[in-house]
């Protein structure tokens, strides 16, 4: 998910801008800002993805639980300090997903963290 949004937010940078900024506050400066968020989001993807595939059981478990904590603790500060600058942060149907998405990954994370002693003592 953050692959892709990340992709799309450098393929319509200008448009986010605008929403976020009004026609008058898409400056080079806010273009850019949301080019380095659209790149920021592709590397997490891309670093989600690779551990993903590279760690496996409680390794894997306690990645998702950290990378989960920290991407909602992000989002949350984020849009808290996007308020403070006058950034216009999308709807709520913008918003919704991301945390269903690392509420799942969270939860998933949590029980699967024990997997290991789980199958040892069976």
């Amino acid at each position: 998910m953050a692959l892709i949004g990340g992709i799309e937010n450098n393929i319509n940078a200008e448009t986010w801008a605008k929403s976020a900024w009004g026609d008058d506050g898409a400056t080079t400066q806010a273009l850019a800002l949301e080019h380095v968020f659209g790149a920021f989001m592709v590397a997490f993807g891309a670093m989600a993805l690779v551990c993903a595939f590279v760690l496996e059981e409680t390794s894997q478990a306690k990645f998702a639980v950290a990378n989960a904590s920290v991407m909602i603790t992000f989002f949350l500060g984020l849009f808290a300090l996007l308020g403070y600058a006058e950034y216009q942060v999308p709807g709520i149907e913008w918003l919704i997903p991301p945390f269903v998405f690392l509420g799942g990954l969270l939860a998933s994370g949590i029980i699967h963290m024990n997997t290991d002693e789980v199958e040892a003592t069976e």
